[in-house]
């Protein structure tokens, strides 16, 4: 007769991440704030390399090496801000870049192969569309190509509606 705690399920808290570099995608929203705060946690925990992206989408009216001074210093504001939530949250080493691309989606999942990450943590809004909760064409993208580890973090109706 197997022992009864074998069966028995180790508790959360115990668990352990088993990732050395993560990333996380930004995009200036309170929800995509609140990811990353949680993914500094994590990190620090973890004791793993923390990786944030912005992605300035250009248009395909446009040369991808256009510059929009607008789009850089919105970049460059969320990406400070991103900085000094790692600040509160005293995670050393933070690296939080942007880059210009025609989709953030193959950005994303290109640059966390590029840069070999084990996870990618995004943050994404609650939404519903004709009664079902649905995910938009970024975070589609990168859940059906990333080739690493993806976790969503989803904001729950009443933080989206606050």
């Amino acid at each position: 007769m197997p022992d009864a705690r074998q069966n028995q399920r180790e508790p959360i808290g115990n668990m352990r991440l088993d990732a050395h570099r993560i990333l996380v995608p930004v995009n200036g929203e309170p929800v995509s704030e609140r990811t990353f705060r949680w993914a500094c946690r994590l990190a620090k925990e973890a004791k793993a390399e923390l990786h944030a992206l912005f992605v300035i989408e250009v248009p395909l009216v446009l040369p991808l090496e256009a510059e929009s001074s607008e789009a850089v210093s919105d970049g460059e504001e969320i990406l400070a801000r991103i900085e000094a939530i790692g600040a509160e949250e005293k995670f050393k080493g933070l690296q939080a870049n942007f880059l210009r691309a025609r989709h953030a989606g193959p950005a994303i999942v290109m640059e966390a192969e590029d840069r070999l990450m084990d996870l990618m943590i995004l943050g994404i809004p609650y939404r519903r569309r004709f009664g079902a909760s649905t995910l938009g064409p970024t975070a589609t993208y990168v859940l059906q190509n990333a080739a690493c580890q993806v976790l969503f973090w989803r904001d729950s109706a009443a933080t989206t509606l606050s």
